[in-house]
């Protein structure tokens, strides 16, 4: 099955309300498959993954959450409920972003696999023009031809004093706080994971260059900086694909409020220092990169 007709599936589905329908279409789906490998090793187990809750825009075709979901959503909730009470913990913190989520994310799926529970938001990739608001519209809708999923895995719940393993002391305020809603948050060209620092699955920095032969470098400013070790404490948790853009929480640059700034840093090896406040980069910089508003 090619790419558009895929598309022209998942449209159908969303109009139609049709639950079976999404459950098939949301087990192939690239990303499902990689956490399904991350979890089991084999891309195989996204294919047995269930659809426990399915809430759409405009409520037809809607399922009830299942009860034991570690986000606790209300079985009678609609959408627009249960994307509040998913993001209450942070509603505070980063509105610009949840302003995004509701005008963006047509739907809710709640998916077993291997007895771990994800939330994928459902949405409208590369869209030109405005958003359909009414799923019976999506059919002949030809703004978008991408349906995507953006996965969120169950939260990781730490403490103040709860040292993790990637920086050997606690999880900056801020990061948990986020980390509360989901431990990672991905899409196939967009990686949000902050259970890099709790497992350091995947985790980076970007190294000391000291000791290495000069001549494979260029002399630059960022030569220098990395040099002297002004890099050794960044911490990479987030990249995107299409911005061609990795991000970086410069752990010994803090806000006021004792959360790491964020720090920019090109695929092709450039950085920007200082970075932006934590929630100024998750309010104004996560919904451009997700949803290109």
């Amino acid at each position: 099955m090619d790419i558009e007709e895929t598309n022209c599936m998942w449209r159908t589905a969303l109009a139609d309300g049709d639950s079976r329908g999404v459950e098939q279409l949301l087990r192939r789906d690239t990303r499902l498959r990689l956490l399904g490998h991350e979890s089991s090793g084999t891309l195989e187990t996204a294919g047995k993954a269930e659809l426990r809750g399915l809430l759409l825009l405009g409520g037809d075709g809607d399922v009830p959450f299942a009860a034991d979901s570690p986000w606790g959503i209300p079985a009678d909730a609609g959408l627009a409920v249960a994307l509040e009470h998913v993001w209450a913990p942070v509603a505070g913190y980063c509105p610009g972003f949840l302003a995004a989520l509701r005008a963006e994310v047509l739907g809710l799926a709640l998916v077993a696999m291997e007895h771990v529970y994800l939330l994928g938001y459902l949405y409208l990739a590369d869209r030109s023009g405005e958003l359909p608001r009414d799923l019976t519209d999506l059919v002949p809708y030809t703004g978008s031809n991408s349906l995507d999923v953006l996965w969120g895995t169950a939260p990781t719940l730490l403490g103040p004093t709860d040292v993790v393993p990637l920086l050997d002391e606690p999880l900056p305020a801020g990061v948990r706080d986020l980390a509360a809603v989901h431990a990672s948050f991905t899409s196939f060209d967009f990686d949000l994971r902050l259970d890099r620092f709790t497992t350091t699955l995947g985790a980076s920095t970007l190294a000391d260059y000291e000791g290495e032969d000069p001549d494979d470098y260029g002399q630059g400013a960022d030569f220098v900086r990395a040099a002297n070790g002004e890099f050794d404490r960044w911490t990479q948790f987030c990249t995107c694909t299409s911005a061609a853009e990795a991000y970086f929480l410069d752990i010994d640059d803090r806000d006021p409020h004792d959360t790491p700034r964020v720090a920019l840093s090109g695929m092709n090896g450039t950085s920007e220092r200082p970075g932006e406040p934590f929630w100024d980069w998750v309010n104004q910089a996560l919904p451009s990169l997700l949803f290109c508003v």
